[in-house]
């Protein structure tokens, strides 16, 4: 099978193409450097479309994530469609739904039903291009949304690899919260997700991620477990938790929120069990930070 990765350079391109290599005949194309009517898609059978704009830190305009994440998908998809491609795979995300994090309905859980209202361009430009995507479908064009939560593993960036940073400096920390539930998945089930999704040729939308979602203290419990470290967690104050939720309700969500995803029939779809579990991902994550320093 012949297989088109785009973004190949990137954090879950280039694992794919890493993990899958030996398995399926593969090309790369970057959307940076090339533009989509000079990439050949000749005899290609899936595209599996992993480049994007994703969260820019610094800032991005909206403009910016529209022409990255909705104009070149699209682009891409239609001469996909017109090259006689087999299916197309679309890297979206969960920040579709536009939840960072649900601090007034912790037990919330997020399925392929649940309507998206995404906040910020990131989000909506993914939304976008999902639609027009699933627009372009027929019988022998199959489409496939991928919406992972927060990816980690090898070489991530983020909002775990911070908490991880942050369970190496400090012993003592306010974390000992077991009310909300957070999705995340090591990169390693990621691409062996997309694999599963090449190999049942299915269409439809697919919430991936590890075993189970995870509360703040489990999360920290493990990180800390991966790095053999001792950490003593004691309840947050309400006071804490009130002035966090005033003052900075962007990190209050982050840490004490929810963003579960319901991936049972994802799951029962594909026959997917991860292959790594989440304790295996944080252990490698954190030994390659280690070997950078």
């Amino acid at each position: 099978m012949k297989v088109l990765v785009t973004g190949s350079s990137g954090f879950v391109g280039g694992r794919f193409v890493s993990d899958f290599g030996s398995q399926y005949e593969i090309k790369t194309a970057s959307l940076r450097a090339t533009p989509i009517s000079d990439i050949s898609l000749d005899k290609i059978d899936v595209v599996v479309h992993c480049a994007a704009l994703v969260h820019q830190m610094q800032g991005a305009s909206r403009e910016e994530y529209f022409t990255a994440n909705y104009q070149l998908t699209v682009a891409l998809a239609q001469k996909a469609k017109q090259a006689g491609v087999k299916q197309f795979i679309f890297l979206s995300t969960a920040h579709v739904y536009g939840i960072y994090g649900d601090i007034e309905n912790p037990q919330t859980v997020l399925t392929t039903e649940t309507p998206c209202n995404p906040q910020d361009p990131y989000g909506e430009s993914k939304l976008a291009a999902e639609k027009d995507l699933q627009a372009l479908q027929t019988a022998n064009f199959i489409v496939s949304i991928v919406r992972p939560p927060l990816v980690y593993g090898e070489g991530a960036k983020g909002n775990l690899l911070s908490l991880a940073k942050l369970v190496q400096r400090m012993p003592w920390l306010p974390f000992k919260y077991d009310r909300n539930r957070r999705s995340i998945i090591y990169v390693g089930n990621l691409t062996y997700f997309i694999h599963l999704v090449i190999q049942k040729q299915i269409f439809g939308i697919f919430l991936p991620q590890d075993q189970k979602p995870l509360s703040i203290k489990d999360m920290i419990t493990l990180l800390a477990q991966s790095m053999n470290r001792d950490v003593w967690l004691f309840t947050p104050p309400q006071l804490l938790l009130f002035f966090l939720k005033k003052a900075l309700p962007h990190y209050s969500s982050r840490l004490f929120g929810s963003l579960a995803l319901d991936s049972t029939e994802s799951n029962s779809k594909l026959g997917y069990r991860p292959p790594f579990t989440t304790t295996v991902g944080m252990m490698r994550m954190i030994e390659i930070e280690n070997h950078k320093e």
